[in-house]
């Protein structure tokens, strides 16, 4: 799944609960992201993030027990709290 630049600044504000760092680049940021976002869901929502997030819909997926994360066309927009 890509992730937008929104998504990456949301994702530190809302679900991190820091300031995005300003020493790493965009790759490594949205590395960081996804990499933390593999720790916090389980298989299930894994899965079905994939599915769903390649529909071509507009979709909210559960993203661990407090989030929603938005998506379209393979692309996170952006994370909500549940």
């Amino acid at each position: 799944m890509k992730l937008t630049k929104h998504y990456v600044e949301r994702y530190f504000e809302r679900v991190l609960e820091k300031a995005l760092p300003n020493d790493r680049g965009p790759l490594e940021l949205k590395s960081m992201v996804k990499g933390d976002m593999d720790l916090r869901m389980d298989a299930r929502q894994i899965n079905n993030m994939s599915f769903i997030s390649g529909s071509g819909s507009r979709a909210k997926i559960p993203m661990g027990k407090e989030h929603l994360v938005v998506a379209k066309n393979n692309t996170a927009l952006t994370i909500l709290y549940v």
